[in-house]
């Protein structure tokens, strides 16, 4: 998978197929789930659903395949991204930059399986149609803890191939600790949230608006890496 995303791309001149798929990829899931706003807003809650639930499933399995494929997060850490601009440009604009796409990239993930989670226990399904209640919505205190003892399974896991598998080096294990803390923040963080937006209707609402913003600065920070890397700045 390296060596097809490798490959020349077909945007820029000094771009790559992986980069430009994933810029593409970028630009679509973020209409869909802007289009996908726009008929929660109309108040088709079915329609809604349907193509949130889609478009979280496809950008779900082709992120965590390219990332993991490419180690981007890790690519940060050590230095790799093929940048050929000043140095003074990569640490002041580019690595911010990136440094901050990655970060909205994993919170637009997890938001998203965590909206879709809540969408559907904050609606009831009439008359085939999915909508809205305003009622108060709080978590299960066993799944609770259920779901933060598989997720320390998946992270140990995960580690342990990173680690005696594929024999990743340290600052593979370290962007992946960070992905799975993320996570568990977010997690932990539903309790207060409950407490904060009690009503399951007003916290989706509230939440979704969130997300969306989230998913639109990640297509801007997108542009802008992308940008530096292969238009302005591309590594001779």
């Amino acid at each position: 998978m390296q060596k097809l995303l490798a490959q020349p791309g077909f945007l820029a001149p000094s771009g790559t197929f992986g980069a430009d798929l994933s810029y593409l990829l970028a630009v679509l899931f973020t209409v869909m789930f802007l289009f996908a706003w726009g008929l929660a807003k109309k108040g088709l809650g079915t329609q809604h659903h349907k193509l949130i639930f889609v478009s979280m499933v496809s950008m779900l399995i082709y992120f965590i395949g390219y990332y993991y494929a490419r180690q981007l997060g890790v690519l940060t850490l050590e230095g790799k991204e093929g940048f050929g601009g000043p140095l003074d440009v990569y640490e002041n604009i580019f690595l911010p930059t990136l440094t901050t796409h990655l970060v909205l990239v994993c919170l637009g993930l997890i938001l998203s399986i965590y909206m879709i989670f809540q969408g559907f226990r904050a609606c009831d399904k009439i008359e085939g149609d999915y909508i809205l209640q305003s009622r108060e919505l709080r978590s299960n205190p066993k799944i609770f803890k259920y779901t933060m003892a598989i997720l320390g399974g998946v992270w140990a896991a995960n580690q342990l191939i990173l680690t005696f598998i594929r024999q990743k080096s340290f600052a593979a294990s370290l962007a992946w600790a960070i992905i799975f803390g993320v996570i568990a923040l977010v997690i932990y963080l539903e309790k207060f949230i409950e407490k904060a937006l009690p009503d399951g209707a007003n916290r989706h609402r509230i939440l979704g608006r969130v997300t969306m913003v989230i998913f639109a600065l990640i297509l801007v920070t997108s542009t802008l890496v992308y940008l530096m890397l292969y238009v302005i700045y591309p590594k001779i």
